[in-house]
């Protein structure tokens, strides 16, 4: 796939004004980011929703899915199971790699000014979640696709806290610039994201520092890893699992 910015965008900038007629909160039925990925990589309309196998695919073309999820792949492996033994599907997953958030009060629907968040998601965020599809992940008829956006973030003061932001519900994100589009099909692309201190005789945490990721996040990535079969358990030292590339 190749990235094409301009067609980005032309659909967020068109989906601007569907927004602005449609932010009454609880009015939305399909979210804007969702939306967004969904037109841009199928333009029409003929071929969204389209029953598939027992389940409802986003974009099917010929013999080509497209799913898009943008909270997580939790709960996915159902309707890959029935798609890719017949389909080729592009699994599509947007990380917030810049992002600004902005308060909504639900009484009175002020919108605070916009603040922009600490928090990069990175390629290691995406890989991630392929912890929670493991079955699929040696699939050949598997493409997961990683875009890195810029987006606004809009939050309701609905929580628990004091300022109501603890546990407070998200309300909308809406895309407002894609920095790369990331392809992971072939043990190449694991394999880029090893960081190069570790070759062997690394453990998680060598993982998480050479990575610079939470060790949290370096456990799943590992363990995706593993079953990919770009790197193999060696040994223990301890309590901690001792690793290499696979092959070395």
């Amino acid at each position: 796939m190749i990235l094409n910015k301009a067609r980005f965008y032309n659909i967020t900038y068109n989906l601007t004004f569907d927004v602005h007629e449609r932010f009454n909160i609880g009015t939305y039925k399909e979210k804007t980011l969702h939306l967004a990925l969904k037109r841009y990589f199928e333009e029409s309309d003929d071929y969204h929703e389209v029953p598939t196998n027992g389940f409802i695919a986003d974009v099917r073309r010929d013999n080509e899915i497209t799913e898009i999820e943008t909270l997580g792949f939790s709960g996915l492996v159902p309707k890959l199971s029935a798609y890719l033994p017949e389909y080729k599907v592009n699994l599509v997953h947007p990380l917030a790699a810049k992002k600004y958030v902005s308060w909504i009060d639900p009484g009175t629907r002020e919108i605070s000014q916009r603040r922009i968040s600490p928090k990069k998601e990175t390629v290691y965020d995406g890989l991630y979640e392929l912890v929670r599809i493991l079955p699929h992940i040696k699939n050949e008829n598997l493409n997961v696709v990683f875009l890195l956006l810029e987006m606004d973030e809009y939050k309701l003061l609905d929580g628990w806290s004091r300022d109501k932001k603890r546990g407070a519900h998200r309300f909308e994100r809406i895309p407002t610039d894609v920095f790369e589009l990331i392809e992971i099909n072939s043990d190449e692309d694991y394999i880029k994201y090893i960081p190069d201190s570790c070759v062997r005789d690394f453990t998680v945490k060598d993982f998480a520092r050479g990575a610079k990721i939470d060790t949290g996040v370096a456990r799943a990535v590992v363990k995706v890893m593993e079953a990919r079969g770009v790197i193999e358990k060696i040994g223990k030292s301890g309590r901690s699992f001792i690793y290499s590339r696979a092959g070395i």
